[in-house]
């Protein structure tokens, strides 16, 4: 891993709140992903930045000398994102910034905004995380963007941002095409309660959380005996028969993957479309939700298990 600048900032927001807890909480992350984190920085350090005292946490001499440095370089970081923008408002060409987590909603749309707006300057960033993508919606350095919550663990877009959910979309499983749950309409979930899962690490959206409060509510903690952060090396161990995973619905699994929804939807996530009020996308954003909507839509026509699913519950975009 290496720094960026949004490490230090996560650095800065614990030791100024002086608890892993408050500034998980501050931060609008899970403490779990927050101190996951928070491990990762320290282990590119070299060393503990923070110790556990009584009240909270205590900043270690190597830890002091990291904020003192993070401090300034934020702060000169910032100076110059704010130079950008006044030198941005001098020019007269627009760049419309396109941003979002790493899945198949946010390439779509770049090219709706092609669709929407008459020869768009357009540029595109995306994040496998999502609290990178809300700080630079935050800090005027993305226009729109895709972004994804879980249940029981909303996020805070801050003052000037506006939003619409775009879909609540389940998550399925995906399994060996001769598992023998594998012929069943859909998986009661307890039915995997000795299964061997593959399964992302430790997120600050609440992902892994969300799924394994529903594991809990099912009865049982998921063995998790892979775990791994890209999608073909997961889908390569469940098509080896190795392990079950779970995918979103819009999915192309691999060869000899199946993919079947969870009874009763349990472990799901609402996905967000958000842009900037006074961005030049404000005035069509009703227009890119449409298309966005649309093309998502097209998608899940196209997916047989989500297409049959979705008739099942119709209008269900709570």
């Amino acid at each position: 891993m290496r720094l960026e600048i949004r490490h230090l900032r996560t650095v800065l927001a614990v030791a100024d709140a002086g608890s892993i807890s408050r500034a998980a909480a501050i931060l609008q992350v899970t403490q779990p992903g927050l101190s996951s984190q928070l491990q990762r920085i320290e282990r590119e350090v070299g060393g503990h930045l923070f110790r556990r005292g009584r009240d909270g946490i205590v900043v270690t001499e190597l830890g002091q000398h990291f904020i003192d440095e993070a401090r300034e370089l934020v702060e000169r970081f910032d100076r110059l994102g704010e130079a950008g923008e006044q030198f941005s408002d001098r020019t007269h060409d627009t760049v419309i910034r396109v941003g979002g987590i790493d899945n198949r909603h946010t390439p779509a749309l770049v090219t709706v905004i092609r669709e929407v707006l008459p020869d768009p300057d357009v540029s595109s960033w995306i994040s496998v995380e999502v609290r990178p993508v809300i700080e630079a919606l935050g800090s005027n350095t993305l226009d729109i963007a895709v972004l994804h919550e879980f249940p029981r663990y909303p996020i805070y877009l801050g003052p000037g941002i506006e939003h619409r959910v775009l879909v609540t979309e389940p998550f399925f499983i995906g399994l060996h095409v001769c598992h023998p749950l594998a012929g069943q309409d859909e998986i009661v979930l307890a039915d995997l309660a000795k299964a061997d899962w593959v399964l992302p690490p430790d997120d600050e959206a609440g992902g892994l959380a969300s799924f394994r409060m529903a594991c809990g509510a099912a009865g049982f903690s998921p063995q998790v005996r892979h775990r791994v952060a890209s999608s073909v090396a997961a889908g390569l161990l469940i098509a080896s028969g190795e392990a079950v995973g779970c995918y979103f619905p819009t999915s192309e699994p691999p060869q000899d993957v199946v993919l079947r929804p969870i009874a009763g939807n349990p472990h799901y996530r609402r996905l967000l479309v958000a842009w900037r009020g006074d961005s030049p996308i404000a005035a069509v954003a009703g227009e890119v939700y449409d298309r966005l909507l649309a093309g998502y839509l097209d998608v899940m026509r196209s997916r047989p298990a989500y297409a049959t699913w979705w008739r099942n519950r119709e209008g269900d975009r709570s």
